[in-house]
């Protein structure tokens, strides 16, 4: 079951990805290419996002290249790994300061610092 909400330049949909009625899932189109490229996932079941994954590769899959996690559920990303280099393996850590999990990718425009 899912609910999909467009609007211009990006489209939502909120999924229930593992069948338990619950829709802990949001998908992104934030660049408008009708591709997701940002995923948004409630872990806990608490009703906030808990860890963000983002795909900055405009190939037409959704392989993550950077995930952030919430670890202490404020609303702000607490660790982002990155894999620089496209290989698979998450080689980068960054621990930015004040960024909300949704904003934390490093290669998007909004507010990352990864101090």
């Amino acid at each position: 079951m899912s609910e999909s909400f467009s609007s211009e330049p990006y489209a939502v949909e909120f999924v229930d990805t593992d069948g338990d009625g619950y829709q802990e899932t949001t998908v992104l189109d934030t660049d408008g290419d009708a591709v997701v490229d940002t995923a948004l996932v409630d872990v806990d079941g608490d009703g906030y996002d808990d860890v963000a994954v983002f795909d900055n590769v405009p190939d037409g899959e959704f392989v993550p290249d950077v995930v952030a996690v919430d670890v202490d559920g404020d609303g702000y990303a607490d660790v982002v790994s990155d894999d620089t280099d496209l290989d698979g393996v998450f080689d980068t850590d960054s621990y930015p300061a004040a960024t909300p999990l949704a904003d934390a990718n490093p290669y998007a425009a909004g507010p990352f610092d990864g101090s």
